[in-house]
């Protein structure tokens, strides 16, 4: 297997076949969806899913089109701005035993909720009528909503909250304890407690804190579009979206907790709001500043899949506006690699997605495609 450590000019030609090593690419397996921001594979299954923002979650037929709704809760979602609609899914951990699958969406005033469905493995449909409203976050604006979900190495559900808009982070919430916005929040939805439709999970750092929210994880994030768990390590990586000039990529290792990652105070590792760093201020492994058309970052996977082994262990992400894509080492996280050369520009890229092979998906509003060797 050729190892991660490959400097980033030996790395871009290994994947464009320097050396006789196959090339990588893109294959398409599904197009013709409409504001596609997602694609999973729910435990025991086979098929792919992909989330629209609308507020409809379609398999990929065996044609390579959109089949029935899978789950569709069109008359809930609220998706006027670009930046709301149904926006993440995550099963739980024994979803084969239980059929528990979590979604997060905008509700039709453009407040966040998360809510619990109950299916069985290789359901046609889900249905709308099985909804128990886990978590309701009011949002002041109607961006930065943040929306992913992912469930972690302990079976907890992860949530990401954007610092609820506006420019510049106003009223400096992503920085606050008190406040939900601006974080990763960590819950146990499986054990609703405390008229709460979850419970804090122990190990949280600020249960018990007065002044503080029990639910955070993480803190200091402006807009956490995209967060996943490394398979191998539990490590969670989170690409976060600037404001003005700078893009970056977080990461905390698995068990670390309370980590501030700087919003509004920083910018990446550059001031914007200025001031002393605060308790546990954490800088991005990585960051890119806006230029050559880049504008917002797409947070991805660590790669553990097999097709493409030259990408084995490496953290990949890419921009939304200008298509352009890196990798980093994950394990010792330095200067990015940029893989454009070999993907090509993927202009429009909402996110990224994982099957259960570890085999990495490049999702745009309308296709799916697989990044093959």
């Amino acid at each position: 297997m050729i190892r991660a450590a490959l400097t980033t000019t030996a790395l871009v030609a290994t994947l464009a076949g320097a050396g006789g090593a196959g090339a990588v690419g893109l294959t398409t397996m599904g197009r013709g969806f409409t504001s596609a921001v997602a694609v999973v594979q729910a435990p025991g299954e086979s098929r792919l899913l992909v989330v629209e923002r609308s507020g409809l979650i379609r398999p990929i037929d065996r044609s390579g089109r959109p089949g029935r709704p899978w789950l569709d809760i069109r008359d809930r979602v609220g998706a006027e701005g670009n930046e709301q609609g149904l926006l993440g899914i995550a099963f739980a951990r024994d979803f084969i035993r239980t059929g528990r699958v979590y979604v997060d969406y905008t509700d039709r005033r453009g407040d966040t909720r998360v809510a619990e469905f109950r299916t069985r493995p290789g359901a046609r449909s889900v249905s709308p009528r099985t909804a128990r409203i886990v978590l309701t976050q009011r949002q002041p604006h109607a961006n930065h909503n943040g929306g992913a979900l992912a469930v972690g190495p302990d079976g907890m559900l992860y949530v990401s909250l954007g610092d609820g808009g506006g420019q510049g982070d106003p009223d400096n919430r992503a920085g606050d304890p008190r406040s939900l916005v601006g974080k990763v929040l960590r819950i146990n939805p499986s054990r609703p407690s405390a008229g709460r439709g979850y419970a804090i999970p122990g190990g949280n750092p600020f249960a018990g804190t007065s002044g503080a929210r029990p639910e955070i994880w993480l803190l200091g994030l402006r807009n956490p579009w995209r967060m996943s768990f490394d398979r191998a390590t539990g490590d969670l990586w989170i690409g976060d979206v600037g404001e003005y000039d700078r893009e970056e990529v977080d990461v905390a290792r698995r068990g670390q907790s309370g980590l501030d990652f700087g919003w509004s105070r920083r910018e990446g590792t550059a001031d914007f709001k200025g001031g002393p760093r605060r308790a546990r201020e954490t800088a991005p492994v990585a960051e890119y500043a806006h230029g050559a058309g880049d504008c917002s970052i797409i947070g991805g996977y660590v790669y553990r899949g097999t097709a493409v082994p030259v990408l084995a262990g490496r953290y990949l992400y890419a921009d939304w506006c200008s298509g352009r894509s890196w990798s980093v080492d994950a394990a010792a996280p330095g200067r990015p690699a940029e893989i454009t050369a070999v993907l090509g520009r993927i202009p429009g890229i909402t996110s990224f997605g994982e099957d259960q092979a570890g085999e990495i998906y490049v999702v745009t509003n309308a296709t799916v495609r697989r990044i093959t060797g």
